[in-house]
């Protein structure tokens, strides 16, 4: 017992130095891009509580990277239901230069630290030659001058202050004739400009014109209160306020028509790409058996609802049920993402080699100004035959039954023969035995003729009998099936009718619905199974579903099989 006491603690202390052997450190930014002169912040967040309580020396920072504050975190929140933890340090730091900075990998007590590089681009020029004493100053830009129809176009807002400003306001872009989406929140930081620092808000607005011609951004209005430092303070030692109201220019942006040799859909996006990916990985395809394949589409520069309706074709040996597609939009300052996600019930119909054919989608990209093409490359999948029960129990009760019976006759033989050997040498008994035998014989055989009549009546009798019940047990045995249909429940339909298949004798080897629909010979019935297949695998299709064509169509799911009683009777007058 004490072994395995002390075998577990060494394999947890064992396990927890692994994991801090593993921990990583890792580096983010607050923002994605860094402009000369311009203060960033750099996160280091670490793995062990055990790292955080060592002081953190910034001498493995570049030394082109101004060091401003260290601030040290640690928080909690709960995601889920969950708490989730993250400690580490925060660096405020200024980039005097541009160019490209890089941390070396280093440790940070146990825990070890890739090398991780900064790029820092040249300072807008948007103050350069303002030399205005505004403590307020306001600019903007658009990152093209004419687009095409619908293309994205991205309008960026920068408010420069030096000193404190209170209730402040921004108005919104107009453009008549142009959807207009916010690149996501606010993003804040300091920039130095000679010997003034300006603490900077940068909004971003994607614009989309939805006709050619010209397109009119009319100008935004920022408004706030400052201190007014012009005037001595009141009496009191009270200091005034003053309003601002700064504006920025009218834009004018030409919006050019499609191009003519422009396929269908029109989609101008800097990028497009189509992907799918079986779940899980690498399944097993059988026949009548669904497999899930999930189809996303992903477009940069375009809006969710821009996204092209996929339209699959027609396929020999696979069926295509479809559920409803997600939409995901994503906003970063390189504009706008949209994700359509889409899961495919794949279900084939034919074993062997079965190919989904290659889809094309054509897109205008505006970068090469160019005709392109998002491709999904054919798949072929092997399916495999439906499986296929019952069939070994019910062929070796047959071989199991031939066999006895060769060995009850071989017994038979063999007894007879040992027989007529031992009583070969008394005559006599032999002789009486025969005579008693053959006067049995006899009687059977009148008792027989007697009573044949009867038997056979008796015979037919119970066969109707039989027959009849089948009929009504296989009618009453649907009564739960039509009910669910009739309260329009696919799934519990398909439930339903799949047990009641097992407990038929001549159906027992169903084991889903594309089975069901092969042994079925009324079209009607077979266009309701399709339906109900559908339902299966669409929600939307499983809450427009209506089950009472289905459950009136019961009536023709194949019957038991009756034509016992009419071979049966001419056997026994054989």
């Amino acid at each position: 017992m004490i072994r395995q006491i002390s075998l577990y603690c060494f394999l947890t202390i064992g396990l927890m130095f692994a994991q801090a052997l593993e921990a990583k450190v890792e580096y983010s930014l607050d923002r994605g891009e860094i402009r000369e002169n311009e203060t960033f912040r750099l996160k280091i967040v670490v793995q062990n509580p055990s790292t955080l309580a060592n002081a953190l020396r910034l001498d493995f920072l570049p030394e082109e990277l101004e060091r401003l504050s260290l601030q040290q975190f640690n928080n909690s929140t709960m995601v889920n239901g969950q708490f989730q933890s993250e400690m580490g340090w925060e660096v405020k730091l200024l980039a005097r230069q541009a160019g490209t900075y890089t941390i070396p990998a280093r440790k940070f007590d146990n825990e070890t630290a890739d090398s991780y590089t900064i790029r820092v681009l040249p300072a807008i020029d948007e103050l350069k030659d303002d030399d205005s004493p505004a403590k307020v100053k306001l600019r903007a830009a658009l990152n093209l001058e004419d687009v095409y129809v619908q293309q994205q176009l991205i309008l960026t807002v920068r408010i420069y202050r030096s000193v404190v400003t209170r209730h402040e306001s921004l108005t919104l872009p107009k453009a008549t004739g142009a959807l207009l989406e916010q690149l996501g929140g606010d993003r804040t930081f300091e920039m130095v400009q000679g010997n003034t620092s300006y603490r900077v808000v940068e909004r971003q607005f994607a614009l989309f014109p939805q006709q050619s011609g010209e397109l009119l951004i009319e100008p935004m209005t920022y408004t706030a209160t400052i201190l007014d430092d012009s005037q001595s303070s009141n009496p009191w030692g009270l200091s005034r306020t003053k309003p601002i109201s700064l504006s920025t220019p009218q834009y004018k942006v030409n919006v050019k028509p499609k191009p003519g040799e422009a396929e269908e859909p029109w989609l101008p996006a800097t990028n497009l790409k189509i992907e799918a990916i079986w779940q899980p990985g690498n399944p097993t395809f059988e026949v009548g058996a669904p497999a899930t394949l999930e189809f996303k589409v992903k477009g940069t520069g375009l809006l969710q609802t821009q996204l092209p309706n996929i339209t699959f074709p027609e396929m020999n040996g696979v069926k295509i049920y479809r559920d409803s597609p997600e939409y995901q939009q994503l906003f970063n300052r390189l504009g706008v993402t949209s994700h359509h996600i889409e899961k495919l019930a794949i279900v084939p119909s034919q074993s062997g080699s079965v190919t989904i054919p290659e889809l094309r989608i054509p897109w205008w990209n505006t970068i090469s100004d160019k005709q392109d093409y998002a491709v999904l490359p054919a798949m072929t999948i092997e399916v495999k035959p439906q499986a296929l029960s019952g069939q070994s129990s019910s062929i070796e009760p047959v071989v199991s039954k031939n066999l006895n019976d060769e060995t009850a006759t071989s017994n038979l033989i063999s007894e007879s023969s040992s027989s007529y050997t031992s009583e070969q040498g008394n005559a006599t008994l032999w002789q009486i035995i025969s005579i008693v035998l053959a006067a049995l014989w006899l009687l059977t055989l009148i008792l027989w003729r007697f009573t044949k009549p009867k038997a056979i009546v008796g015979h037919v009798a119970d066969s109707n009998i039989t027959v009849s019940q089948t009929e009504q047990v296989f009618k009453s045995s649907l009564s739960e099936i039509e009910k669910a249909c009739s309260n329009n429940q696919p799934k519990l339909t398909q439930q339903l009718l799949l047990q009641w298949c097992r407990n038929q004798p001549h159906l027992k080897h169903i084991r889903n619905l594309n089975q069901l629909k092969q042994t079925v010979e009324h079209i009607h019935l077979s266009e309701q199974l399709d339906e109900l297949q559908e339902a299966l695998y669409s929600p939307q299709s499983e809450q427009d579903w209506q089950g009472q064509s289905l459950a009136a169509a019961l009536q023709y799911l194949p019957k038991p099989e009756a034509s016992h009683r009419k071979q049966g009777l001419p056997r026994l007058y054989s």
